[in-house]
């Protein structure tokens, strides 16, 4: 891993760094937003869909910050996500899902890192699941009802 960290230019690597960083403290936030609405939610399906995900937004950013320590970084504090989730913010985290996926995308190719796009490509991937399993989970929602 020391060998790849020398390869990659100084100046390339504080870029991947603050990509890296910054989708890191996504991951982390859409991760709190969703747990946290699978608390307020009276249906244990829909609760254990959100878990799920949650799960996934968490995985991933471990991923990320493995890769800020591999090339030298430390990754950020977690971000501070106001406390409870409402269907409103339940649709912004499907909204960010959906700017994430590509995103991920147009960084992936855009970094010229082939550890960083192999990582950014599987994450991508999982987006697209998360994405597809809120909107089946807003779609079952009443946003005027109890919980989220």
């Amino acid at each position: 891993m020391a060998g790849m960290l020398e390869r990659v230019p100084e100046g390339r690597r504080k870029l991947l760094l603050e990509v890296l960083k910054t989708r890191y403290q996504d991951e982390l936030a859409d991760a709190q937003v969703v747990e946290r609405a699978a608390e307020g939610l009276p249906y244990a399906e829909l609760r254990a869909v959100l878990r799920k995900i949650a799960s996934r937004e968490r995985r991933h950013a471990e991923l990320l910050a493995e890769r800020i320590k591999a090339l030298g970084g430390t990754p950020p504090p977690p971000p501070e996500v106001k406390e409870g989730a409402t269907w409103e913010e339940l649709l912004r985290a499907l909204e960010s899902e959906k700017a994430d996926r590509v995103a991920y995308l147009e960084e992936a190719f855009g970094l010229g890192d082939p550890e960083t796009k192999k990582l950014f490509a599987r994450i991508k991937e999982e987006e697209e699941a998360n994405y597809k399993e809120l909107l089946e989970v807003l779609a079952k929602l009443d946003p005027y009802a109890e919980g989220a």
